[in-house]
């Protein structure tokens, strides 16, 4: 009791450092980092191996990408517009084949109403 009241009258606390905890924290740290380490490096062996399997064979995806065919601008953006209202009219007013192998035609929107007029819409059974 005299030491701790002459301590705070020499203006420093009397205070002693434990060792223990601060030593094993680093332990601690210093096992997860080499932990780690063991981790990165059994992955870049993986990594490695996976290398090696790995063909050269295309990614299946790659395919069905079409290839780059430049920017898609308009250059005449009116006369565009009228072709595609040309084809779009041309669609819904003329007969023709939309897949020839599998017998899916298109008809004239004005025929195809009067025939699910006639024949009426399919109900599920």
């Amino acid at each position: 009791m005299a030491e701790k009241h002459n301590a705070h009258e020499k203006g420093y606390e009397d205070y002693h450092l434990k060792i223990g905890p601060i030593l094993a924290a680093t332990a601690g740290i210093i096992f997860i980092a080499i932990l780690s380490f063991i981790a990165m490096w059994a992955m870049f062996l993986g990594l490695e191996q996976a290398v090696i399997y790995m063909t050269d064979d295309p990614p299946p995806m790659a395919a069905h990408q079409k290839p780059y065919q430049g920017p898609l601008i308009q250059t005449v953006p009116s006369a565009e517009l009228t072709q595609v209202r040309a084809e779009t009219n041309r669609t819904l007013t003329e007969y023709g084949w939309v897949d020839r192998d599998a017998g899916i035609v298109h008809l004239p929107i004005e025929r195809a109403i009067d025939l699910v007029l006639e024949r009426g819409f399919p109900v599920r059974e």
